[in-house]
């Protein structure tokens, strides 16, 4: 018996201690934590690897969104997707096999839209 009233006022002392205090002192205002301007929000974080929106507007710029895929993504993100352009280049009767109306079609996708245009499953 004298166990379990020990053990009874053990438990009421633990979770005495977990209640949060309001006294001023125990209290932190948001700004002490992060300024406001300091936090990034998803609209202001880059895009990276397969999330990178494809400019196709012309070929300098649609090079450039395959490099910044290359930069930002893993080895295997960026062999997806140019073995996924190189499948629409052949198959795409849109595009023609011409390089240049094949970018203008991917304009504005992201590069994970260009691989699943193509129906690859991925492992």
């Amino acid at each position: 018996m004298i166990t379990g009233l020990m053990f009874f006022l053990a438990s009421i002392s633990a979770w005495a201690e977990k209640e949060p205090r309001n006294d001023e002192s125990s209290m932190t205002s948001a700004e002490e934590i992060a300024p406001a301007d300091t936090i990034d929000t998803a609209e202001e974080a880059e895009p990276t690897g397969l999330n990178v929106v494809m400019d196709g507007s012309n070929l300098e710029a649609f090079e450039k969104s395959l490099e910044k895929v290359k930069e930002t993504g893993s080895k295997e993100d960026y062999k997806g997707l140019k073995g996924a352009i190189d499948y629409l280049l052949f198959y795409d009767l849109g595009a023609g096999r011409d390089l240049e109306k094949l970018a203008a079609r991917l304009d504005g996708l992201t590069a994970n839209e260009v691989i699943k245009r193509v129906g690859w499953r991925r492992p």
